[in-house]
């Protein structure tokens, strides 16, 4: 009758603009090793997610985001015990500073977090509680799990070479979610956290919020953000999601052994052609119509002509007198271009013309073609190529946040979780 009842008051508590009595709100949601999860902490935190994650405060939206908030409320209470057990402190200058971050990182002004928040409804108190859970999960990760790891100079060789022999693949930039499974018997319930999250966010949900909302990777402090990540160097389920996407695009959670997975591919590049897309070139054009069934006289005679043409071009100047003389639309300036925009033929002969030189008479399906390149900008490419104390740090990742999934799934299991809505 109790937990009916509790039920029947957070229907109401979810509906939108429907007071709540406060003795209703501080009935209890779930119970952590003894310590009490309340309705109001839970309302709160959903405020919260709502506000960060640009939702649409609704009575569905809030009825989908309860088991996905309860979760996470549940963790960080258990991360908070396991601090507090080995004596863990967070000081208030440490969430300040934390505050301070997400400030900047959601252009708040400089010490108005507080007003922002307030003006959105949410007890700053809110916040201020997932901080300190971060901080002091963070803290505990460091102690006891940090000094157990070694990154030998053998493994970052190895990586290294893997990065190197994916160099010349596509390139995907992009963003994660990912929800442990501790057990086959949770596999429905966090598929379906996982299925709510993907339609939160085809709603017009933030990514990035959702991620350090409720993402179990440590990419989750970042957003989600896993940066440029070569065809390959994922597993195979990821590799096998993400491949035939055109981004932006959102995969569905993709099932893994240790978790789902929600992937945000938001660019991909080719690396020749990023490296191409940093050239500009001004172009010029000179082009010979041709029938497509030419004879091979014809073709012979205009290819002559254009070989005329090409010794007497010997400046820009005189590339646009000639390319007027041929009477086509397709001759004449064709103004700067990135390299990256023209096709894989066009783009490794242009790409090798110096500037002034006229390239040798091309052959096209509509005629014969030649080019000249009278200016050439080349910007700095960003490398997508990680240096090895970047491939170093990336394998310390991985393994900190390996041993921390452990870590929280044996607090998991080891924990009496009594949820009571």
């Amino acid at each position: 009758m109790k937990r009916a009842l509790l039920c029947f008051v957070l229907f109401f508590a979810l509906s939108a603009g429907t007071p709540v009595p406060v003795g209703d709100v501080q009935s209890i949601a779930a119970v952590v090793n003894h310590e009490v999860i309340s309705v109001f902490d839970l309302l709160e935190r959903m405020k919260l997610v709502i506000v960060s994650s640009d939702l649409k405060d609704t009575p569905e939206t809030r009825q989908r985001l309860l088991p996905l908030v309860l979760r996470s409320l549940i963790d960080e209470r258990l991360e908070l015990q396991e601090a507090e057990r080995l004596d863990i402190s967070v000081s208030n200058s440490e969430i300040e500073k934390a505050l301070a971050e997400i400030e900047e990182q959601n252009h708040i002004k400089k010490g108005e977090i507080r007003q922002f928040f307030a003006k959105a409804g949410v007890d700053t108190e809110t916040v201020i509680s997932q901080v300190r859970a971060g901080i002091a999960w963070g803290k505990v990760i460091r102690r006891r799990i940090r000094p157990t790891i070694d990154i030998g100079d053998d493994e970052v060789n190895e990586a290294y070479a893997r990065i190197e022999a994916n160099k010349d693949k596509p390139q995907n930039l992009l963003a994660e979610i990912f929800l442990a499974v501790d057990s086959p018997d949770k596999e429905s319930e966090v598929r379906a956290v996982a299925d709510r999250l993907v339609g939160e966010i085809r709603h017009g949900a933030n990514f990035a919020a959702l991620a350090r909302q409720f993402s179990e990777s440590a990419s989750a402090l970042s957003g989600g953000d896993i940066g440029w990540v070569a065809e390959g160097q994922l597993g195979p389920e990821l590799d096998a999601a993400i491949k035939p996407l055109k981004p932006p695009a959102l995969t569905d959670p993709i099932r893994t052994p240790g978790g789902f997975y929600i992937l945000a591919l938001r660019d991909r590049q080719i690396p020749s052609k990023a490296a191409a897309g940093a050239i500009t070139v001004d172009l010029r054009r000179l082009h010979i119509a041709l029938a497509t069934d030419a004879s091979k006289q014809e073709v012979a005679a205009q290819m002559q002509a254009a070989k005329a043409m090409r010794a007497r071009a010997k400046n820009c100047g005189e590339m646009q007198k000639l390319a007027d003389e041929t009477g086509s639309s397709l001759s004449g300036d064709l103004g700067w271009i990135h390299l990256n925009e023209l096709p894989d033929d066009l783009r490794k002969i242009i790409g090798g013309l110096a500037e002034g030189k006229v390239s040798e008479p091309l052959r096209r399906a509509d005629g014969i073609t030649l080019f000249m390149v009278c200016g050439r900008k080349e910007e700095n490419a960003k490398s997508i190529i990680p240096t090895r104390g970047e491939v170093a740090q990336a394998l310390l990742r991985q393994r900190l946040e390996l041993q921390a999934d452990r870590y929280l799934r044996d607090l998991r299991s080891n924990a009496t979780v009594d949820t009571r809505i």
